[in-house]
């Protein structure tokens, strides 16, 4: 009886893990609804100038992300730089054209735009998408994303494939870009007084162009402590990234400003030849408590793994 009993908890326990751990994916026209164990996590959206998630619900019920300029007059956001709009990627220097603050009048017409939904089976959406400066196709890409949780942790993996299609590809040495994140407002290091530490253990705004494998920003939100940690992968470009990771809420994954984050002397231009591509795989992790309370060193050495 005893062994029966303890089978039973061990079944129980096994259910319950996989039942949180249950993401599911429902089409809304050109967007897709992200749900865990039934409950809203986030949306893919195929916005007006380029694709991003929104709202992006954490463990403790709240959206993680900031909801402007999705959606304005939220009290306490700030109305700053209209294009950083929750988590997204692009680049501010391709070709010379700026992807990344492409609300100018001279860059509006850059735009990144679904090309093909591939897939949205196992929790994971495959998509294609068009680079364009007016009608004009710069690159595609193509892009993958995961979604899995548990009581403690929602988490985002992305994979994003970008091919110079349509001729050779100059992604130039730029500070505004590539794979972020606009936080919640209580996540602002200089207004909130919100916590910032990166891998390598440097904290506060001192993160700004640095290099890490991973940076954590944490603070209390009604009344609990949450957190989002972004992470890098060995097999990206200059593994471990330089971070555009500001005290304001904005927090990107950019391997290519190098000369904005390491002096005058570095050059972060790449050049993706004719036909090939460059693939670039990140993890984010919307979380209960600090970088210390989810043991981010080792999270992340077994996500690379």
């Amino acid at each position: 009886m005893k062994y029966l009993f303890l089978a039973l908890v061990l079944l129980l326990s096994f259910s319950c893990v996989a039942q949180i751990n249950s993401a599911t994916l429902e089409k809304d026209g050109e967007d897709i609804v992200v749900k865990i164990n039934g409950k809203l996590f986030t949306k893919y959206v195929h916005g007006e100038q380029k694709p991003y998630l929104y709202p992006v619900i954490g463990p403790t019920g709240i959206n993680m992300t900031r909801n402007f300029p999705i959606k304005k007059g939220v009290k306490g956001e700030s109305q700053d730089h209209p294009w950083q709009s929750s988590i997204y990627y692009t680049h501010g220097s391709v070709n010379r054209l700026d992807f990344w603050n492409n609300y100018s009048s001279r860059q509006k017409n850059c735009r990144i735009v679904l090309d093909k939904l591939i897939s949205t089976d196992k929790a994971t959406i495959i998509a294609t998408h068009k680079w364009l400066n007016g009608k004009k196709i710069i690159m595609t890409d193509k892009t993958e994303i995961s979604f899995s949780g548990d009581e403690q942790k929602r988490i985002i993996d992305f994979t994003i494939t970008l091919k110079a299609s349509h001729g050779k590809v100059t992604l130039g040495d730029t500070k505004e870009g590539c794979m972020a994140v606009r936080m919640h407002h209580m996540l602002r290091v200089k207004e909130n007084k919100a916590s910032v530490i990166n891998s390598e253990g440097i904290t506060g705004k001192k993160v700004w162009g640095k290099a890490a494998k991973w940076i954590t920003y944490s603070n209390k939100i009604e009344g609990k402590t949450v957190g989002i940690t972004m992470m890098d992968h060995p097999q990206n470009l200059r593994y471990p990234t330089t971070w555009h990771a500001r005290d304001y809420g904005l927090c990107a994954a950019n391997p290519f400003g190098l000369k904005h984050f390491l002096g005058k002397k570095n050059n972060g231009t790449y050049v993706i030849e004719d036909g090939k591509s460059l693939t670039f795989s990140y993890r984010l992790i919307f979380h209960s408590g600090t970088s210390d309370d989810i043991k981010a060193q080792k999270l992340h050495k077994s996500w690379i793994k």
